[in-house]
């Protein structure tokens, strides 16, 4: 049987290390940029950012749309018994400044920019007036065909061609 060595006076008697005290500081941030520059860690300080200016507009997108339905009918989707119809994208276009500048919202964004029919628009203040057309893809299915579309295409909503205004909010 094994048992344990004794230890012999010199090994008995040897001082233990004393446990490493830290003396702990405490540093107020830095409020200047040159008390930034002076912090000993060398670490910056970030100033909290400020919150994005944006608004949204509001355009619901459905199959049930009477322009979705005539393009629908124009396209011989009825006739052939494809008579459900999806709206798997959308892109809304849009300007504040009588489309010098245009800007292009897709669904398919990641985060989408559009969550049931208001559309984010960033940098864009509440209370400014926005001029948009929505290019729409649409797809039909028949009634019990849940797995895929017989057929596809795309439409515009525009309006007439004159375009939609609204004010954002």
């Amino acid at each position: 049987m094994w048992t344990k060595p004794d230890l012999n006076e010199a090994q008995r008697t040897l001082p233990h290390p004393a446990p490493v005290v830290r003396e702990a500081r405490f540093m107020a941030p830095p409020h200047s940029r040159d008390e930034i520059a002076s912090t000993p860690s060398g670490l910056m300080r970030v100033a909290p950012a400020t919150p994005a200016v944006s608004s949204t507009v509001h355009f619901v997108v459905h199959g049930a749309m009477p322009e979705i339905q005539a393009y629908a009918q124009a396209r011989g989707w009825y006739e052939r018994g494809h008579h459900v119809l999806s709206t798997p994208w959308q892109e809304l276009h849009w300007t504040v400044d009588g489309w010098k500048t245009v800007h292009v919202l897709k669904s398919s964004d990641v985060p989408s920019p559009v969550v049931s029919g208001h559309f984010m628009l960033k940098g864009v203040p509440a209370g400014t007036d926005v001029e948009f057309a929505i290019h729409v893809g649409v797809a039909c299915h028949a009634p019990h065909d849940t797995a895929g579309a017989r057929d596809v295409g795309d439409v515009w909503l525009n309006n007439g061609g004159a375009n939609f205004q609204q004010r954002s909010r």
